[in-house]
């Protein structure tokens, strides 16, 4: 009976101190570095451009850091605020939809981001490994735990083009007539952005534990690549903003294809042709693989048997 008792102690002993250690390790800080990638407009795959996976382009990838802080709740919730920077781009020379390609237009930007979000463990965040019943200490069982996690936050972007050697802001050069006749005024470079995905997380020790998540950013903006709407009348962007603004607002390959610009046909009536979508904002991607600390607020003494 009594080693029965003692093997049935060694088998809970991970229970009981996971029960007795968790509200002493509540607090973890982590920092990250992975991918990003952007949906929008502008470059993607054949097709209608859209948020869905079938429009990512691997070749848009560019680099992300992330570093945030974590709270948890209940060993199921943890609440977390993180900041991620990162790049986005996108290129109709690299797409293979035709009125795409012939269009010719082409970004890269910046993406600062500060955002607030919840964090939901199916099987519940561990704060110990999982252990073997036989050789307790020294047979650790692969400790993975999935999670999932939505919020919401603040994104800051600063679209640019590449124009003869040298990288242009485009939004202040107002490329679909912003502020003219007829058409809205200047966007703003920040928008509210609405952060989902999972993970993976891996315990190393207690204290320690990396994780790979990926997580898709629905923004309220549709500028994030300076396209949105339809052209506007070149040499009035020219009188009022200059021949750079002229030059970004319509670079297509073949003007005659009758798929860009504007037109005036004899009667009169003036044809915008479509630049973007404005039925879809702009989204961006984050894949990142992080490393998690937890701060150890106070010592859990355990009984030995």
């Amino acid at each position: 009976m009594r080693r029965l008792a003692i093997i049935l102690c060694l088998a809970l002993m991970p229970q009981l101190v996971e029960a007795q250690t968790w509200r002493g390790m509540r607090h973890e800080v982590y920092f990250g570095l992975g991918a990003s990638n952007f949906l929008g407009d502008l470059g993607g795959a054949r097709g209608i451009g859209s948020h869905n996976i079938k429009d990512l382009k691997i070749s848009a990838t560019r680099p992300s850091l992330q570093a945030g802080y974590k709270f948890m709740i209940l060993p199921a919730l943890s609440v977390k605020g993180q900041v991620t920077w990162g790049y986005l781009s996108g290129d109709d020379a690299k797409t293979k939809n035709e009125i795409r390609n012939n269009r010719n237009l082409s970004f890269r930007s910046v993406i600062g981001e500060v955002a607030a979000m919840a964090q939901y463990y199916p099987m519940e965040e561990r704060i110990h490994p999982r252990y073997k019943i036989r050789g307790v200490n020294g047979n650790k069982t692969f400790s993975v735990m999935p999670y999932f996690f939505a919020g919401v936050g603040v994104s800051f972007f600063n679209p640019k083009a590449l124009y003869n050697g040298s990288w242009v802001a485009l939004q202040p050069l107002h490329t679909e007539g912003q502020g003219m006749a007829g058409r809205p005024d200047a966007y703003k470079r920040v928008t509210l952005a609405f952060p989902i995905g999972a993970g993976l997380k891996y315990l190393i020790n207690k204290q320690w534990a990396i994780s790979f998540e990926m997580s898709l950013r629905y923004t309220l903006s549709d500028y994030i690549d300076d396209v949105s709407t339809s052209y506007y009348h070149p040499d009035q962007i020219e009188a009022a903003y200059g021949p750079v603004a002229a030059a970004l607002s319509d670079r297509s390959l073949d003007p005659d294809k009758g798929f860009t610009g504007v037109y005036t046909y004899p009667n009169g009536v003036t044809n915008y042709f479509q630049r973007g979508d404005p039925r879809w904002n702009d989204a961006y991607m984050f894949a990142i693989f992080s490393v998690h600390y937890r701060i150890n607020e106070k010592t859990i003494f355990i009984p030995k048997f």
